[in-house]
């Protein structure tokens, strides 16, 4: 009895699992190519040497137009058809290259899988545990990831292995092991790239250590911690707030009443992306600030930079990663799954995405009331006993701390850190039109 369950068991997987390829391929056929690799990938993770899976997967590669990653699919391909009394993980050229093209187009997971296939016959290969590590740390694994980058920064004196040690164990909140890590990076640091990441690090301990009497970290906590960065609001204080537009002029109000209480003064305010514009020209009337667009990187005016989403300035993003004394960066919202080229000083919220109400097709006219319906929430909102209470908690947060924000200390850092997505365990944003991860 209990062989025949199994066998229908069998049966019953091996139907799922064609039925999972085919609505794969049909995904492919019509174009709708990230639903076509989530489809895949749930079959692939269960069946890591299934020539179907690596197949299909290798024509979704080709049809996004990463041609030099197809390339490696089709070499793991090859060796899997052409070997079949070969055990596949002996592929070891073919898998490891299979496994870099997906680290680097971030999908982790099937990484991680196939790094983990090849570890278990060549346990002490330095670049597989180092690869392997650094995928389990890019999935916010970092416990996990110690094992393998250890083994990595034994066998190979390597300078990555040992700083992403310390960030694991920054992660971790082991100052102490972080520090040990950093101090062997430190020597083996080649460039001056090396060597200022050394130094960010060597801020982020310094960071780590002040808060290192808290039981727990909170999201705003992190985002200190790693970046020096602003977070405005960490909380679900939405104030029983509906509407989008009330949302906005909340965060405004609380972002005017947190410069106030730092006694930061801007000259003006200003936008790079027109989705900012709206955004800019609330906050520029809230302040009595004039507001225009972006006018370069040596504007003599001391300015806020306004960005929507921080997404916003990924393609210019090599004209703010200067820290420069006349321009700082708040963008209303960070998605905290995506790295960045580099972090906004002033954070709203976490979210993984967010439509404002001015987005789509709107008329001047329209437009230019949804300005002043917002602009007249945000004057109605700066007598709310709770927003004021909300803002003054970020001033005595924040107060002592300014030498170690990025925010108006252009001379101590010159430059703005990159986002790399390690913040463990963020909170997102409720509502505010989300689109969650689709």
């Amino acid at each position: 009895m209990a062989e025949g369950s199994n066998n229908l068991q069998a049966t019953d997987e091996a139907d799922a699992a064609v039925a999972r390829l085919y609505q794969a391929r049909q995904l492919l056929a019509q174009g709708m190519y990230e639903k076509a690799r989530d489809k895949v990938t749930e079959h692939w993770l269960k069946n890591p040497f299934d020539v179907r899976a690596v197949e299909i997967y290798r024509d979704i590669v080709r049809e996004t137009s990463l041609e030099g990653a197809a390339k490696s699919f089709d070499a793991l391909l090859d060796k899997l058809i052409s070997s079949p009394g070969v055990p596949p993980y002996k592929h070891v050229k073919e898998l490891f290259d299979a496994s870099y093209a997906l680290v680097d187009s971030r999908q982790y997971v099937l990484a991680a899988m196939l790094l983990k296939e090849m570890v278990h016959d060549k346990p002490d290969d330095p670049e597989i545990n180092y690869e392997l590590g650094f995928t389990l740390m890019s999935l916010k694994r970092p416990e996990e990831a110690i094992k393998y980058l250890s083994v990595a920064a034994r066998k190979k004196d390597d300078f990555d292995a040992y700083l992403n040690l310390c960030v694991c164990y920054t992660l971790l909140r082991d100052a102490d092991a972080a520090t040990r890590s950093l101090d062997i990076a430190a020597p083996m640091a080649k460039d001056e790239e090396e060597t200022v990441e050394v130094e960010h690090r060597r801020v982020v301990l310094k960071r780590l250590k002040l808060l290192a009497a808290r039981k727990e970290l909170t999201s705003r906590d992190w985002l200190f911690i790693l970046y020096g960065t602003i977070l405005l609001r960490p909380t679900l204080k939405i104030l029983e707030l509906k509407e989008e537009s009330s949302h906005i002029a909340a965060m405004l109000v609380v972002l005017k009443g947190l410069l106030t209480g730092l006694s930061i003064e801007h000259e003006g305010i200003e936008y790079y992306s027109l989705r900012s514009r709206p955004l800019t020209s609330v906050l520029g009337q809230l302040n009595n600030l004039p507001f225009d667009a972006y006018r370069g990187p040596d504007r003599p005016d001391h300015v806020m930079l306004t960005l929507t989403w921080t997404t916003d300035i990924i393609g210019p993003h090599q004209a703010f990663v200067q820290n420069c004394e006349n321009r700082s960066i708040f963008a209303y919202a960070l998605t905290p799954s995506e790295p960045l080229p580099l972090v906004p000083d002033i954070i709203g919220c976490l979210a993984q995405d967010i439509v404002m109400p001015w987005e789509g097709d709107k008329s001047p006219k329209d437009l230019e009331r949804l300005v002043a319906d917002i602009l007249e929430r945000s004057y109605t909102l700066e007598a709310s006993p709770d927003l004021i209470q909300e803002y003054q908690e970020a001033i005595d947060y924040y107060h002592d701390k300014r030498d170690l924000l990025v925010f108006h200390n252009w001379k101590a850092f010159p430059t703005r850190p990159q986002y790399t997505a390690e913040v463990p365990n963020l909170p997102y944003w409720p509502g505010l039109g989300s689109k969650g991860n689709g």
